[in-house]
């Protein structure tokens, strides 16, 4: 059993590796690494609860888990890596097919859910409450996770297994049919859930069209293609798989190499400039590796898993990977805590580990979080959000890399 020793919380820099990364990554700005936002910061808690206040103090870890298998999305809440009595409860369970990737925002309580079989991608307002009734109506939990907005499409006849959510909430998937890195912008987000533009009317474009469209002076909402042949990505865009987001606006997504399997775990630019003659260049981190299912930053490195039952790290500033782990079975979803952990759903093994990310070294040793049936995409409610400390933008400054 690895030692939760080496994965205590953050009493000082030396102990915030996350930190001490983000001043290496401005001393040696070509390497491109940085801070996650894939995950969330502080839960919000519901308006008229015992509790409203920020006070970070006592407030849930949760970890929400999709199961296409089980045709639902359930929680965990989480002490010293595991789920507190190995009790799951159930979050959605009605109107889902195959919910294969999930990502949460906190500023908006959003839950967004990559719905393979019903070809959307689907958005839920969560909650998190004191649980009512006290802690025996929930299974031994203080705390309850509730949907308060019903299920909204954001996305239609698209056919994407993994989403990521950026802290300015923007929203990113991978389509396989189009074979790209999608994005959808805060604001048409905020038009959808308006009701101003039906997400059955979305505009999905190229890069080169949303320029030209930009450049016309155009407020339409759109789905871009930020990433594809059509950005002149190429080959760097091949089977696209999971994808992370960090807190300076980066984005690396794995791709499965389609029918030559040779796959790749390649890093960009999340909101390019639209302008016609700076194409966003995306970069190759390691070469061929094995094809990745899913992919997320850590401190340390990036972590993605194989088609197989491998875990790699691509090691922060030497672009080296290193097999992590290969006692898994199929694993997927990956989801980093902020710290010196992540969380790994193996959905061979029906089961959720957690692993330290404090090293990128060779024979980590993983441990059960929580048995969930067919478990595959994560995302995390947490009180912490490494993000708030970090100098947002500035990797992107370093690097001179145009935004929008």
């Amino acid at each position: 059993m690895a030692s939760l020793a080496g994965r205590q919380r953050r009493p000082g820099i030396m102990a915030r590796p996350w930190l001490l990364a983000s001043v290496m990554l401005l001393m040696a700005p070509e390497t491109p690494f940085a801070l996650i936002s894939k995950r969330s910061k502080a839960a919000q808690i519901e308006e008229g609860s015992d509790d409203d206040s920020d006070d970070a103090v006592g407030l849930p870890e949760l970890l929400i888990m999709s199961s296409p298998l089980e045709k639902k999305i359930s929680y965990v809440q989480l002490v010293n890596f595991e789920a507190v009595g190995q009790v799951v409860r159930p979050l959605i369970d009605a109107g889902l097919d195959q919910p294969y990737g999930v990502a949460y925002h906190a500023e908006t309580g959003s839950l967004y859910v990559a719905d393979y079989g019903l070809q959307k991608i689907l958005r839920y307002g969560l909650a998190v409450m004191p649980c009512k009734g006290g802690i025996e109506s929930c299974g031994g939990l203080q705390w309850e996770l509730v949907v308060k907005e019903t299920q909204r499409a954001v996305v239609t006849d698209v056919l994407a297994r993994w989403v990521g959510i950026d802290k300015g909430g923007n929203l990113f998937y991978t389509e396989e049919k189009r074979n790209s890195i999608c994005r959808l912008s805060a604001h048409t987000l905020n038009d959808i859930g308006a009701g101003y533009t039906p997400a059955e009317n979305l505009k999905h474009v190229t890069f080169n069209e949303a320029v030209a469209l930009h450049n016309a002076g155009s407020a339409q909402d759109l789905v871009v293609d930020i990433y594809g042949s059509s950005a002149g990505a190429g080959e760097l865009v091949n089977g696209p798989s999971g994808l992370s987001l960090d807190g300076a606006g980066n984005i690396v997504w794995g791709n499965t190499g389609g029918s030559s399997g040779r796959g790749s775990v390649v890093y960009g630019i999340a909101r390019p400039k639209l302008d016609a003659n700076m194409l966003p260049k995306p970069t190759d981190l390691a070469g061929i590796v094995d094809s990745p299912a899913d992919v997320a930053f850590s401190a340390a490195m990036v972590i993605f898993s194989a088609q197989d039952k491998s875990l790699y790290g691509i090691c922060n500033g030497m672009q080296r990977v290193t097999l992590l782990t290969d006692t898994f079975v199929v694993p997927r979803g990956i989801i980093w805590d902020g710290d010196n952990t992540a969380y790994v759903a193996d959905h061979g093994a029906d089961a959720v580990f957690s692993i330290p990310t404090g090293r990128c070294r060779r024979g980590i040793v993983k441990r059960k979080t929580v048995a969930f049936k067919g478990v595959y995409g994560l995302a995390m409610i947490t009180a912490a959000d490494p993000t708030s400390d970090a100098p947002m933008g500035d990797l992107a400054g370093a690097l001179a890399l145009p935004f929008d």
